[in-house]
């Protein structure tokens, strides 16, 4: 065979080579728009991602904010404090905290034992004054974290025929191994005021009964949560630090705002929408005691 021969099919096999990688360069190509394609994130479902990140964030910013008062107040030797009771087994005090009356008390359970029972107790409550209620059960709207979540209950308003929706952004922070924080941040909204309704035009025309089943089948409570999240609507702030020492459990309660007006007796001293300190304190004295009777000391 001679050299020109040779030389000649060289220059044809390579030829062959070029023109296969160019058709596997294309078909990649080809293939990699066709991915690309595919891939393309979805605009609505970023945007959600986006508002999750924001209301994450803002709520982890209100929580800061209410632990942060919370642990301050928690000390009954920061400040001075007006004593509605003195007792060995427990005190409850107000502290000026800028321009509000803080409430608090501090009741010991004579028995390490039950420490976690007793945290237990305390984040499962709404609040304070709901041991042994009749409020429904808690549902989760938001998990932010594990230890950050917005629950929503509803209960009827002793004073009126209806519907109130509560919403609790909770948080639970263990310290240490012996003490623990439940901060709590919440809001009462009233079935007829200002409710976010999903449309359904077809089943929802004109009628005056207004069955629990009806609105809590069309009321969309996340959008509710989102807003309040948000725009920071958040009424009340309270919170309990619960320490365990060798011999007992020390729960302190602070009430940094709350409005006792909805659920509790009226009281005749009111001023500003704001209950007296011996009407808060009597409150706090039944709560206390509900909780003494639990635990049977």
């Amino acid at each position: 065979m001679n050299k020109g021969y040779i030389k000649t099919v060289l220059v044809f096999l390579s030829l062959l080579v070029y023109v296969s990688n160019r058709a596997l360069a294309s078909d990649s190509n080809e293939n990699h728009e066709k991915e690309d394609l595919i891939a393309k994130p979805d605009s609505e479902e970023t945007k959600k991602s986006n508002e999750l990140m924001d209301e994450t964030e803002k709520a982890t910013e209100i929580m800061d904010e209410v632990i942060y008062r919370l642990k301050g107040n928690a000390d009954f030797n920061n400040g001075y404090n007006d004593y509605y009771l003195n007792d060995k087994r427990g005190c409850i005090a107000f502290t000026k905290y800028i321009d509000k009356d803080v409430g608090k008390f501090h009741l010991i359970i004579p028995d390490s034992n039950k420490y976690n029972d007793i945290i237990n107790m305390l984040y499962e409550a709404k609040d304070l004054y709901s041991f042994c209620s009749i409020d429904s059960q808690e549902n989760v709207v938001h998990e932010y974290y594990p230890n950050l979540i917005m629950l929503q209950r509803s209960y009827k308003n002793l004073h009126t025929s209806s519907n109130i929706y509560n919403f609790t952004l909770s948080a639970t922070v263990k310290e240490s191994e012996d003490i623990t924080i439940i901060a709590k941040t919440s809001i009462d909204i009233y079935d007829d005021v200002n409710f976010d309704k999903k449309k359904d035009t077809k089943n929802r025309k004109k009628n005056t009964v207004k069955s629990e089943l009806f609105f809590n089948d069309h009321i969309d409570f996340g959008n509710i949560a989102r807003k309040i999240v948000l725009n920071k609507k958040f009424i009340n702030e309270f919170g309990f630090v619960i320490k365990r020492e060798s011999d007992h459990v020390g729960i302190t309660y602070v009430e940094y705002k709350y409005n006792h007006h909805n659920r509790h007796k009226f009281c005749s001293n009111i001023l500003d929408g704001k209950q007296c300190k011996k009407c808060r304190a009597n409150c706090m004295i039944d709560a206390m005691n509900n909780i003494i009777e639990i635990y049977n000391y």
